[in-house]
Order: structure tokens, then sequence, then C-alpha cells
């Protein structure tokens, strides 16, 4: 099922053509251009509601996988009894039914909203980081990586960026692993999706041991810095800024957080060790 849905042109399903009026020099044309497509998905667990979401279609079942895996649902395919699609081969909703001891092990509940969500509360600020560094893995080994090397990496997301390039109204999430290689490349509406796609796609193909860096087109915000540490890569690159939560959070998990830049430069906000001279 998988294959056959990325078998699909990611131009032909993300881009649509839209009329437009353009202007340069005082001049008004009427032309057309194209621009990123948007749909809802909603994901389903043991047949409850979980999760709805705006995102470019195709790859939907990764993007579910990817979903639970940075959520903590799971931590591979063996923890997952089914998932497809609602009645087709393609739509706009995911079915996934976990493996009952998966449930009962992680404390899962549904609440009587039809979320599903973790029995601990909430918890925000320093306490929040506390909470998630008893459930991520601290990064450990030697790897590093001269921020030269980041030119090539950059090149390589550019390259992919069919979307992109096409409407300019798509992130990007590229994973690599020690040896510079691509694991996985998705694009999405939503950054967020976007590197829920990619983590979903290393679930699928039983990869995620060798996931060592991430490059995202998007800000390292604190939800992509948790999903990167999640996925237990050592470094992640972003084209804008950190937030300060993300570098708080970065220092505690012992992750490298990289703003990049062109031509080997970038700021390295945390985990400065891991580059090397």
């Amino acid at each position: 099922m998988a294959d056959r849905q990325q078998g699909q042109s990611p131009l032909r399903r993300g881009a649509t053509p839209v009329p437009v009026v353009y202007y340069r020099d005082g001049l008004a044309t009427q032309t057309s251009t194209s621009v990123v497509v948007e749909e809802p998905l909603e994901m389903y667990l043991d047949g409850s509601p979980y999760q709805l979401t705006m995102r470019l279609p195709g790859e939907e079942l990764y993007l579910a996988l990817g979903y639970c895996y940075s959520e903590g649902i799971i931590d591979s395919m063996s923890d997952i009894l089914m998932a497809n699609y609602c009645g087709e081969e393609t739509g706009n909703r995911i079915d996934i039914t976990l493996d009952p001891k998966r449930k009962e092990a992680r404390g899962l509940v549904l609440k009587p909203k039809e979320l599903l969500t973790y029995s601990s509360c909430g918890l925000c600020g320093k306490e929040m980081i506390e909470d998630i560094c008893t459930k991520v893995q601290v990064r450990k080994g030697s790897f590093t990586m001269p921020l030269s090397r980041l030119d090539g990496l950059l090149e390589v997301v550019e390259r992919h960026q069919g979307v992109y390039s096409d409407t300019g109204g798509a992130h990007g999430a590229a994973i690599f692993d020690e040896a510079y290689g691509l694991l996985a490349f998705s694009e999405d509406v939503g950054r967020h999706n976007a590197l829920d796609k990619a983590i979903g796609r290393l679930v699928f193909e039983d990869k995620v041991e060798k996931a060592m860096i991430v490059v995202l087109t998007s800000r390292l915000s604190y939800e992509m810095t948790l999903k990167t540490g999640r996925l237990g890569a050592h470094i992640l690159v972003g084209f804008s800024s950190p937030t300060s939560l993300a570098i708080d959070l970065a220092k505690s998990i012992n992750l490298t957080l990289i703003r990049s830049a062109r031509t080997g430069t970038g700021k390295v906000y945390t985990g400065v060790e891991r580059i090397a001279p």
C-alpha cells in the first residue's frame, strides 16, 4: 500500500494552477501560477478520532506513523496491528490499530472527548523539559561533522524540494545517516507534518537507528526539537533561528542545534563539540 502511494508524483498531487493578476512596473497582467494543495487528514486510533491535521496530499501512512512515533505512542511497526486507509487506497483518513500490549505498557487511555492521551497530567516550562528528559534518551557517541558539510546537505534538500520549487509554499524535512547519505525526505504545508512524514518512512522501513542529522527548511521550534530528540538524531539543522525553549530542550538532551547558512557558515547554539575543526 505504501509503495503504491509513494509512486504517485508529488508534483501532480502537490500543486494546482490558479489565476492571478501579476503586477510589475505598474502594469497588470492576467496569468496563472501554481499553489500548494492543502487538505485535511483524520487519524483514527483503535477506531476513535485522535488527530485532525491539514496536510499536503501524499505519504499519509508515513505521516500517521511518524506522528505516532514522535508522540511516543509507538516505538516500531511491531506496536501496530494494522494501518490502512478507510475504505480507499488513498484518502483523507488513516486508521491505526495498536497492539493491546503496547497500549497497556504506555498507559494510554481513551478520554470522553475521544482524544487519546497519556494518563499523566500536563506540564510546562522547566518541569516539562525535565519530564521529557526522562522519556527521551540523551544522545551519546563520538559523531562529529565539519560545518563545511552543511553546504552539501542543503544542496540535497534544495534538489528534492519539487513542490516548493513549483509553489513556494511547502516546508521540507530531510534525514541523513552518519555517512551523510539521505535516508528520507518529505514536503508538506506544515513543518511538523514534513518531519513526521520523513520519520514515518524510517519507522516503516526500520531505519530509525540510522538517523544522525535532521535538516529542516523551517525554524527550529520546541516541537521540532522534541521530534528530533525522540528520533535519536544527533544534529538538527534549520534555515531559521531556534526558540529559547528549543535551545533549553536541546541542551537537556545533548542535541546539537544549528542555524544553517551557505558557504560553510552557521550558528551553533548547543552541542558545539560535535562540530569538527
